[in-house]
């Protein structure tokens, strides 16, 4: 089995508690995969796998020939994409023959339909199965990790956070549809972010920078973070996916908790997870379908 990585999911080793390794999904994958007998290979992402975690190979995004010809070579026939890359600047380096393949297919879907990450992934584990090897989602390595529904901490959600959240729903299905991004912020009621290409952490930096007479505090918690599958989402790749990293970026917005969807996103260390949301007062809730 082939472990494809790129930065952890939670890759913001400054915020983190120290129990928690930054290369958290890419190590239980890795971990959980020897366990059932297979023997692992981890090929990672140059400028975006994790140092802390144990690399086999190393692969430019722009060589997909070459990732392909590693897999082959170490007669791998499964892989599991981990973890996310930042979009590259397509003017900035050569790509190989396959490469360039892969990118005349994603220029013509994006013609006929637009172009969001969902797109660019599904074509992606299109050429991965061309190829003979199969796809496996994180989720079937690992056992337990998916998110139960119903609330998980201590703090419930009170009448103003499921407006909020009632809301964030209706958001988050709209940005999936258009394969924007998997979730949002609400506070009062009002859209205070949506997630673009920069990812969860990067979207609750940007709320914690506005100003306080538009979002909850640390003192004062409102808002809520709601996290959901795009619709037409394939889920062996770019599961929703909330960490220690998440609460904790959640709480510097000071949101009151966060909402996603149960069984069908992966809670990493779910234990630690509703400990630490409960230290800070949050709520952690799994929607039911």
């Amino acid at each position: 089995m082939v472990m494809w990585q790129a930065s952890g999911t939670d890759s913001n080793p400054a915020q983190l508690p120290s129990t928690l390794h930054p290369a958290a999904l890419p190590g239980l994958v890795v971990e959980a995969a020897r366990k059932q007998g297979y023997e692992v290979c981890v090929i990672g992402i140059i400028n975006a796998y994790d140092p802390m975690l144990e690399i086999h190979h190393k692969a430019h995004l722009q060589r997909l020939g070459k990732t392909l010809r590693i897999i082959k070579k170490n007669n791998c026939t499964e892989v599991v994409i981990v973890g996310g890359v930042t979009r590259p600047n397509l003017l900035s380096f050569v790509p190989d023959f396959e490469t360039m393949k892969f990118y005349a297919r994603v220029a013509l879907e994006a013609r006929k339909n637009g172009i969001g990450d969902d797109t660019v992934l599904r074509i992606l584990v299109s050429v991965f199965e061309e190829h003979g090897i199969t796809i496996r989602a994180a989720n079937d390595i690992i056992e337990d990790i998916m998110a139960p529904t119903g609330v998980l901490t201590k703090s419930k959600p009170t009448k103003n956070n499921d407006i909020d959240i009632n809301r964030g729903q209706i958001v988050t299905d709209t940005i999936g549809e258009l394969d924007i991004g998997q979730c949002c912020v609400v506070c009062r009621g009002q859209v205070l972010a949506v997630e673009g290409p920069e990812g969860t952490d990067e979207m609750l930096k940007r709320v914690a920078h506005l100003s306080t007479s538009m979002r909850g505090s640390v003192r004062k918690r409102e808002g809520v973070l709601v996290k959901l599958p795009k619709p037409n989402q394939d889920r062996r790749i770019d599961m929703p996916t909330i960490g220690l990293t998440t609460i904790e970026n959640a709480s510097l917005a000071g949101l009151s908790g966060i909402a996603f969807a149960g069984e069908a996103t992966q809670l990493i260390d779910a234990d630690a997870c509703v400990k630490r949301a409960d230290e800070l007062g949050m709520f952690l809730i799994g929607l039911k379908p």
